[in-house]
């Protein structure tokens, strides 16, 4: 074999060496960004799991607050919508649940009492008096409701009120309020129709002791 010859096969061999190796090295980068990636892909996926476990689990903890705890709070915000700290802790101790829950609640009632001043609708249009506070006006269709409501049950709790004002689109103040005046209304008139019952007795009795004869005494 001649020296060129030699010379050729020799630098065919190193190139093609040298080819290898380029491509062994890339192949092992390639295969080692591919790995990066399905790490980085797995931590995304394991920390978005780990928030919607978070979520679910702070939205499990919510605390569930009974009718009877309801009917104070209730009573609590419309003495005051804004207690201070001394009073929050007080209410905290009567309804046996944390402050910061109380605290939660009371925010949340005067948020939606903003919005439902904020949004009037049709079926509650207030009147402008400058001795007295705005009535809310309710419409034949609400009154025909809060009716049909009372004759089922004429004294509902906070909760109770609170749904039918979630369904009529009133404040739950103004519902509490309907219902105590159309029991008072009650009382009165059951109480009118037992005076007049009875007066019409006292009538009755007085008229047939006219018409009966009277005995003279000699």
């Amino acid at each position: 074999m001649s020296l060129v010859n030699c010379n050729n096969t020799t630098k065919s061999d190193i190139h093609l060496r040298a080819a290898e190796k380029i491509n062994a090295t890339l192949l092992e980068r390639d295969q080692k960004n591919e790995r990066d990636n399905y790490k980085d892909r797995e931590q995304e996926q394991h920390q978005r799991k780990s928030k919607g476990k978070r979520y679910r689990d702070m939205r499990r903890s919510r605390t569930i607050i009974q009718a009877e705890q309801l009917d104070i709070l209730y009573g609590c915000y419309f003495k005051d919508p804004n207690p201070g700290k001394h009073e929050f802790e007080q209410i905290s101790e009567w309804v046996h649940l944390p402050k910061k829950v109380v605290q939660i609640w009371f925010q949340n009632m005067r948020a939606r009492e903003r919005k439902v001043r904020s949004c009037p609708t049709e079926s509650s249009i207030l009147s402008h008096s400058s001795s007295r506070r705005p009535r809310t006006h309710l419409s034949c269709l609400q009154l025909s409701i809060l009716q049909s409501c009372y004759e089922t049950c004429a004294h509902p709790n906070a909760m109770e009120c609170e749904a039918i004002g979630t369904e009529l689109n009133l404040p739950l103040k103004v519902v509490q309020i309907w219902f105590q005046n159309t029991r008072a209304k009650e009382k009165r008139w059951r109480l009118q129709e037992s005076r007049s019952s009875q007066s019409e007795s006292f009538r009755c009795f007085f008229y047939l002791n006219s018409k009966q004869p009277s005995c003279v005494l000699h």
